[in-house]
């Protein structure tokens, strides 16, 4: 038998016993009709043949002798037709040999391989030969009733990938003819094509085989749609082995495409992670997705405060530069939160925009759910299709991105503050150098103070300094404005006051003069409130002037009060503005408090002021304290009152208690 199957050997010996059946008659004890050797048949009874002298036979004395009788017309007809069977039934053994031996040879082919292209070129191309079939195709499903065109032979490739949807409840072996009125159908049939023969396996179909008429014009006969049938049943378990090999090694390469575009930006992240430079980050990002997705062009906008800046280029020139950067241009950029083709824009203009400035699509770069900045890419080098997965990988690495810049920029602004907080406790402690350090020995008269900025640095001020032997100089004011500007005004207020006050320059001239210095040197919104006073231990006199400032309080030891309001208009809104004085005998027990408006306006939780009539039962109630003991009980009521609530202004106060027991 050689390389004969079984299947070729039981089929064989079917044929020829059904032809012994069929030309001998039934002998008794035989039964007729066997098709084929069962278990427990006897073989073959090999009987010996005689050979007959054909000389003798013509002389009429052979060994078996001859049959005069017949006539010899009727031995010829009997011998053609017993050779006519012989020779009918040697065909059909030859044809069915050979169909077997091509389908086990196909089917050594078709299992030998796991490549799907290679086992449907196999399916398709060896049925068009063996029957010359000009066309052909073979269809796999892909989906629910839909299939695809895979391979094909006598049609243009273009329809490779072409889709049908298919929906028979039980596709069989037919011409489609048979099924014209389907729109699939009726598509072949416009391609050329006759005959369809399903791929099964499991009861599922896999695909099909579609085939035009021959080429010799000839009609498929019985034993054609035989072999085409045995071809797809032998090719199913091929075809969904070499499926499912397909769908691993599709799996395979996602992971591996996967496992590299981390590995990517696993590096990429060290890179931008390892600097706290923006620019530099947003140029590496730029590189980044230009190598990976292949990419001709990039521009990348970022910016801080919702603006949108161009931080990089590359390869955008001239009128598409102009464009990509209008304000209005940009600004419609920020509503674009997703990553997204141009060609998919729903908005008509703005896509038409990016398609003629050659940009294909638009990455987002957000930051805690924010858009912060966007990047346009061109196209491919190849000209091939951004895929979703590329949008996915440079969304990804956008973000990521975007977080370093955002880290770099909270860093440098961190760096900033710490350096500006630095500078700004050296302002405060030359601010509090600048104020006085101890309250001076005045006998019978206690002197306390306190300054709390609300800021490191504040544009409250207070002072004392001795003018004579017997005199000092009060003062306390407040410059419009927190921070840094009101304390270079304070300390410029504080330089002013200790140059210009000397014995020989009356009072009120010592304010008018800071009241034009200060006029000359600051802007309309800037001014200073302000209380002077001149003290006279010797006298226990105080003469003041207020510059639009809070009106200090001078209580009796009685309880009784009176303000001290005597003055002008605030310093630095008007030059040359007059300034009148006020004196006042200071008496056993009586008290002069001065305050800013941080005090009398400090306020609580529920937004309402401390005001003057707490500072006074503040004051009532502590007569019988000291300077420093009211300055405290002032202090930690404002601080009870505030409670929970930011400080919104510098806090000041300064208070002169007499302890004198006699007038003078």
């Amino acid at each position: 038998m050689g390389e004969l199957p079984f299947l070729i050997y039981i089929t064989l010996l079917r044929l020829g016993r059904n032809h012994m059946d069929a030309n001998q008659p039934s002998r008794p004890g035989r039964k007729t009709g066997k098709t084929a050797l069962t278990r427990g048949d006897a073989p073959f009874e090999v009987r010996p043949r005689t050979y007959v002298n054909r000389g003798a036979m013509q002389r009429g004395t052979g060994v078996r002798g001859t049959r005069t009788n017949q006539p010899t017309s009727y031995r010829d007809q009997n011998r053609r037709r017993t050779n006519n069977s012989h020779h009918r039934l040697s065909r059909e053994l030859d044809g069915r040999v050979v169909d077997l031996q091509a389908l086990f040879d196909v089917s050594r082919t078709l299992n030998s391989s796991l490549q799907l292209k290679n086992i449907l070129d196999t399916l398709l191309l060896t049925p068009m030969g063996k029957m010359m079939i000009g066309k052909g195709v073979v269809l796999l499903g892909r989906g629910e009733h839909r299939f695809v065109i895979e391979t094909l032979k006598g049609i243009p490739r273009t329809h490779i990938g072409q889709e049908f949807e298919i929906n028979l409840a039980q596709p069989a072996t037919q011409f489609l003819n048979e099924v014209e009125s389907e729109p699939w159908a009726a598509l072949l049939i416009k391609l050329g094509f006759r005959l369809m023969v399903p791929i099964f396996s499991n009861n599922r179909c896999l695909g099909m085989m579609v085939y035009s008429n021959k080429s010799t014009e000839q009609n498929y006969s019985p034993n054609d749609l035989e072999y085409l049938n045995s071809l797809a049943n032998l090719a199913a378990t091929a075809v969904e082995n070499a499926l499912i090999f397909q769908q691993l090694n599709d799996v395979n390469r996602k992971l591996d495409k996967k496992n590299q575009e981390l590995n990517t930006l696993f590096e990429i992240s060290k890179e931008i992670n390892s600097t706290l430079d923006g620019d530099k980050i947003v140029s590496v990002l730029a590189y980044a997705l230009m190598g990976e997705l292949m990419a001709q062009r990039c521009m990348v906008f970022a910016g801080e405060d919702g603006e949108f800046d161009m931080r990089v280029n590359k390869g955008y020139r001239g009128e598409e530069l102009a464009a990509l950067q209008d304000e209005n241009f940009r600004q419609r950029l920020k509503q674009i939160s997703q990553p997204a083709l141009t060609s998919k824009l729903v908005e008509d203009d703005l896509r038409t925009k990016l398609q003629t400035a050659g940009v294909q699509v638009l990455v987002p770069m957000v930051s805690q759910n924010v858009v912060r900045g966007i990047v346009l890419l061109g196209e491919k080098i190849m000209k091939a299709e951004y895929q979703e997965d590329d949008l996915e990988f440079s969304s990804t690495l956008c973000n990521a991105a975007m977080i370093s810049i955002e880290n770099a920029r909270l860093f440098k602004e961190t760096l900033e503050k710490q350096k500006l907080e630095e500078e700004l406790a050296i302002a405060r402690e030359i601010q509090q150098r600048l104020l006085p350090k101890e309250a001076p020995e005045l006998g019978d008269f206690e002197l306390a103070a306190i300054n709390i900025p609300t800021r490191q640095v504040g544009g409250d001020y207070y002072d004392y300094f001795p003018i004579d032997e017997n005199r000092y100089l009060i003062t306390i004011a407040d410059v419009s404005g927190k921070g840094v500007p009101a304390a270079l005004l304070m300390t410029n207020l504080q330089a002013t006051l200790h140059a210009m006050t000397t014995t020989d320059v009356p009072f009120d001239q010592i304010v008018f003069r800071i009241n034009n210095f200060v006029h000359q040197n600051t802007t309309m919104d800037k001014f200073i409130t302000a209380f002077f006073a001149i003290f006279d231990q010797k006298s226990a006199t105080l003469t003041s002037i207020s510059a639009g400032h809070n009106p200090p309080y001078l209580f009796h030891a009685d309880g009784s009060f009176e303000t001290l309001s005597e003055g002008g208009l605030l310093m630095g809104m008007f030059p040359n503005a007059p300034y009148a004085s006020e004196t006042k005998q200071l008496r056993a027990g009586d008290w002069v408090v001065m305050y800013t408006d941080g005090v009398s306006e400090a306020m609580s939780v529920a937004s309402e002021e401390f005001g003057e009539k707490r500072l006074e039962e503040i004051i009532r109630a502590g007569r019988d304290t000291s300077a420093a003991g009211m300055i405290e009980a002032i202090s930690n009521a404002v601080k009870q009152h505030t409670e929970g609530a930011p400080q919104s202004d510098d806090i000041t106060l300064v208070v002169l208690k007499c302890n004198c027991k006699e007038n003078g």
